[in-house]
């Protein structure tokens, strides 16, 4: 049957995850619900009737008060029946089930109980965030607190031999029971006993969310995985946390995701596009345009007698590094697979860490390429290139031309500008090791490049004298003519290198690699 009274808009607004949670239904089948386009069950109807009435109560009490968003929504979760969410009781009525944790840890077990009873919880969009307890750890403390096992998690924490020297402060209050920290991204901050169990949690949600999947299941399984990065990382260890990064220019065509040596890609879903992008124009476009890779990215904390100690692993100081290095990677590795469909700049446009202590959000947007009309489409067709490339790039010492990477990205970001044609053409002479023997460069693209060598040689004499009139002050080129240069320069680079990692990979990082490949002949270098 449908529902005979109007569903008030401000319900709406709160989402249809929520509402299949309480009437076990699909999120389709929510979505119809709102639209009063699904015909329920007498009990559903009965469960949707009183969640109505419910929200108008608190809408009405929040009124009331003057503050109708923040009033409202912190009072969601103190909604109780018998020890029990209210949600998790309609749920329950309505035939629905909370996965169950048979485990013999007394922290994780009484975690993941929490966990399942707070889930649907997260469900509820508040506002413009995207789910109730987004970067608002005090409404998920207050909801733990009201639960029957709040004491007993706060006991099995304290008991926890891994977060014995988080707290330097104990306190009968689980809000003054405390202690600073500083992580190895130069993050202060403090952890309570009350908020430690909301960051782990709120942490996990991001995690589940941005890697697409969700249900209460993977929530708990979530939790309990962010749990065991907490405990690492408070004992003193190296961790690695999940690392995001959304790539631009380039999709999965007909695969969901793809192992590689640097982690595993996927393809954006709307589940995944909802979470990570947020504006409807770029998730419905970054379908067909765009994927997202997981990675690893080490992470450690400091506390206690050792919060002022800045002598962190060499891992940890690396991990910025590491991650700069994936990227290129990938970058260089699908500019080499599409190298004669002369592709678009796949380049990364925001990175995400999922730590479990943080509550400040830690996506960032990056600067980056523009945005490709026909981006690269990544098939099953082409994975064995993508396999062999990654496994060449990965197997290469590459340290000599990191910075022809680099600077090649910045060109691509800025093609139409003298900067990015500047980037462009120390790239090339980067590609080559070339320092004051710079003329040599030409030499070396035609003992190199195969095919068209006389073109790209030609086209190296021609970077060489607009190099020479940037440095004298003469280059009055227009904008399309800088970006006809840099592209063309650009071209040229990725050319460059597929020829130098096919052919004579022992000379990548080589110092001496330009005077060695001008030296020899096509013959000795042909494949």
């Amino acid at each position: 049957m449908l529902v005979k009274e109007p569903i008030p808009n401000f319900v709406k607004a709160m989402g249809h995850r929520v509402v299949a949670y309480i009437l076990n239904v699909t999120e389709s089948e929510a979505r119809q619900v709102l639209q009063n386009q699904y015909r329920l069950s007498a009990k559903q109807q009965d469960t949707f009737v009183s969640y109505i009435q419910l929200c108008r109560q608190m809408r009405a009490v929040a009124l009331s008060q003057g503050d109708i968003e923040q009033s409202f929504f912190h009072r969601i979760p103190h909604v109780l029946q018998n020890g029990k969410h209210i949600f998790s009781v309609w749920r329950n009525q309505n035939d629905g089930f909370q996965p169950s944790v048979s485990i013999n840890d007394p922290l994780a077990k009484s975690l993941a109980a929490v966990a399942t009873e707070l889930y649907p919880l997260f469900l509820v969009k508040a506002g413009t965030k995207p789910h109730l307890f987004y970067r608002a750890s005090g409404y998920l403390s207050a909801a733990i607190a009201q639960l029957p096992g709040h004491k007993a998690l706060y006991r099995h924490i304290l008991e926890d031999l891994s977060f014995e020297r988080v707290f330097e402060t104990i306190s009968n209050e689980p809000s003054e029971t405390l202690g600073h920290y500083v992580d190895s991204k130069g993050k202060r901050g403090v952890i309570t006993l009350s908020s430690l169990p909301s960051a782990i949690l709120i942490n996990s949600y991001d995690l589940m969310r941005i890697r697409g999947p969700m249900s209460d299941s993977i929530f708990v399984e979530t939790v309990l995985e962010m749990l065991e990065i907490a405990r690492s990382v408070a004992d003193g260890e190296v961790a690695q946390i999940p690392l995001f990064v959304g790539f631009r220019n380039a999709a999965l065509v007909d695969l969901d995701e793809l192992d590689t040596k640097w982690g595993t890609i996927r393809r954006y879903t709307p589940s995944i596009a909802e979470y990570t992008l947020h504006l409807p124009s770029l998730m419905a476009k970054r379908k067909d345009s765009g994927f997202m890779l997981e990675s690893g990215y080490a992470y450690a904390i400091n506390s206690g007698d050792l919060l002022e100690d800045d002598d962190w692993p060499d891992d940890v100081l690396e991990a910025d590094n590491e991650k700069v290095s994936t990227e290129l990677n990938i970058t260089l590795c699908l500019a080499m697979c599409f190298l004669n469909d002369s592709p678009p700049f796949v380049a990364p446009e925001w990175v995400w860490h999922v730590d479990p202590f943080s509550l400040e959000g830690a996506k960032e947007n990056v600067d980056t390429v523009k945005e490709a009309d026909e981006p690269v489409q990544i098939t099953t067709r082409v994975l064995d290139d993508v396999e062999n490339w990654s496994l060449l790039l990965e197997d290469t010492d590459s340290t000599g031309i990191r910075l022809a990477f680099s600077r090649l990205f910045s060109a691509a970001r800025q093609p139409s500008r003298l900067d990015g044609l500047l980037d462009a053409m120390v790239a090339l002479r980067n590609i080559f090791g070339a320092g004051s023997n710079a003329d040599d460069v030409p030499k070396a693209v035609e003992a190199l490049v195969s095919g068209d060598a006389d073109e790209a040689a030609q086209l190296a004499h021609e970077l060489a004298d607009d190099w020479n009139q940037i440095l004298q002050g003469d280059a009055w080129w227009d904008a399309e003519e800088i970006r006809e240069k840099t592209m063309l320069c650009i071209s040229l680079c990725l050319t460059c290198l597929h020829h130098l990692y096919l052919k004579m990979p022992t000379l990548v990082s080589d110092p001496d690699r330009l005077a060695k490949i001008v030296s020899k002949t096509k013959g000795d270098i042909a494949c």
